[in-house]
C-alpha cells in the first residue's frame, strides 16, 4: 500500500498543507515549501521500505 503525501491550499487561510490522508502533516507559508517537504517524507518513507507518493491536490498531479 502506498502512502499518499498532498499537497494542498487551505482556502480558509492563507496558507499550504501537507495531509497524509485525512491528517494534516504540517503548515507552509508556500506552495514551493510544500512540495519540498513532502518530496522529503515521501523520500524518507522510501528509505524505510514504503511505497510513497506526493500528489497535488488542486490539480491532482503527481508531483514525485
Amino acid at each position: 500500500m502506498s502512502i499518499l503525501f498532498w499537497v494542498c491550499r487551505d482556502e480558509e487561510e492563507v496558507r499550504w498543507l501537507v495531509t497524509v490522508g485525512d491528517l494534516a502533516y504540517g503548515e507552509y507559508l508556500s506552495e514551493e515549501l510544500a512540495i519540498l517537504d513532502a518530496i522529503d517524507l515521501a523520500n524518507d518513507a522510501r528509505m524505510g521500505g514504503d511505497i510513497a507518493e506526493v500528489w497535488h491536490r488542486g490539480t491532482s498531479a503527481r508531483l514525485y
